[in-house]
């Protein structure tokens, strides 16, 4: 998985969940109009694609980049205990 391919992928799952054409990487999905049905549509997506478990940020700061950071920060634990 590539930088590139994680925040073009998450980017388009907050896309696809707040029916937007677009969120930017800093966007507050909650001022984009994200819910609770959508955060946890959002948090069902990430661990379905990443196994990753994004429960505890979604309403913490809910952008794209922290959602990105928050996989590649599991994806490197997962190596150093690989």
């Amino acid at each position: 998985m590539t930088t590139t391919d994680l925040y073009e992928n998450m980017t388009s799952i907050c896309a696809e969940v707040l029916h937007r054409p677009t969120v930017g990487p800093d966007d507050d999905l909650v001022e984009l109009g994200m819910d609770s049905v959508g955060a946890v549509e959002i948090v069902t997506r990430v661990e379905a694609a990443y196994g990753v478990d994004v429960v505890d940020v979604i309403f913490d700061t809910p952008t794209v980049n922290r959602l990105c950071a928050v996989v590649e920060s599991a994806a490197v634990r997962d190596e150093s205990h690989a």
